[in-house]
């Protein structure tokens, strides 16, 4: 059976793991319709054994932090609470980049105080195309904020193969985040030099923002076959591809947490394997 954990900034946490981005309104942006149902949602995550929670003082802004403080601090002490800097929100919804060592020291200053957290545990530079920072500044920035003990461990997102070169270059890094899912496999490259190199690799939109599982979606019929749901094999897919892989998707009920849960203890037949590789090249 495959390992169900991987061990990242030192908390050795379950495979599957929650990203808040989802937990704001429209777009990502402003309030959400019923925040009551989003904390009860990250309160189900814990109760179901989440320990890896994605999160960003830029996604609402300010909410989605707002939301997980509010659910679940005081925070368990084997809960991992993974932020991110280097962008912020656009008002049409969209990111711009916010890299400059001035705006990641006050990026993480606004989620230590947004959490409630003396110390960030592991913080990510995610890499914005349009930023005019080299990504090597943008995370010397947080080598400086580490060596002030206001966070542990820097990771990186949103790389290219190149830049994650380069970021371990300027400091170690503990983990990566990128995009990645069936269908969706542009930074394989990325995740094949992290499992090389031991270093965790957080799959985020591992569903496609809802793609994947869509009514119209031919996993229904291939899970189905297998005897799970969509999002359990869409999920089970990305962790198929390393031993050091984590996803985060966004869960929106409990139903869903379990779901998506279970994808840590499937296992992948040969069969299976081809059968989802022919359909990506469909």
């Amino acid at each position: 059976m495959k390992e169900q954990k991987v061990t990242i900034a030192g908390y050795h946490v379950g495979r599957v793991g929650y990203g808040t981005m989802q937990l704001t309104g429209p777009m990502a942006m402003g309030d959400p319709a019923d925040p009551e149902a989003c904390k009860t949602v990250l309160r189900s995550a814990i109760e179901h054994g989440v320990r890896l929670i994605d999160t960003s003082a830029y996604y609402g802004p300010e909410i989605a932090n707002r939301l997980l403080a509010e659910a679940i601090a005081p925070y368990p002490d084997d809960l991992l609470v993974a932020t991110k800097v280097g962008a912020r929100r656009t008002p049409d919804g969209g990111f711009a980049a916010d890299t400059t060592p001035e705006a990641v020291r006050s990026a993480v200053h606004d989620n230590l105080r947004q959490l409630g957290l003396d110390t960030l545990s592991v913080v990510h530079a995610r890499y914005m195309p349009d930023s005019t920072v080299p990504f090597e500044e943008t995370v010397g920035a947080l080598a400086d904020l580490r060596n002030e003990g206001l966070i542990a461990h820097i990771g990186v997102s949103n790389v290219t193969l190149e830049l994650f070169k380069g970021a371990q270059t300027v400091a170690p890094i503990a983990s990566v985040e990128n995009e990645f899912r069936l269908g969706h496999e542009g930074g394989r490259d990325v995740l094949d030099a992290a499992t090389q190199l031991g270093i965790p690799y957080l799959a985020f939109r591992p569903l496609g923002n809802g793609a994947l599982v869509a009514a119209d979606s031919p996993l229904h019929e291939i899970a189905r076959h297998a005897g799970v749901s969509a999002a359990t094999l869409a999920l089970a897919w990305v962790l198929d591809q390393s031993d050091t892989a984590a996803v985060i998707p966004g869960s929106s009920s409990p139903e869903h947490l379990t779901a998506d849960l279970a994808a840590q203890s499937f296992e992948f037949t040969a069969d299976l394997r081809e059968e989802l590789a022919r359909l990506e090249m469909s």
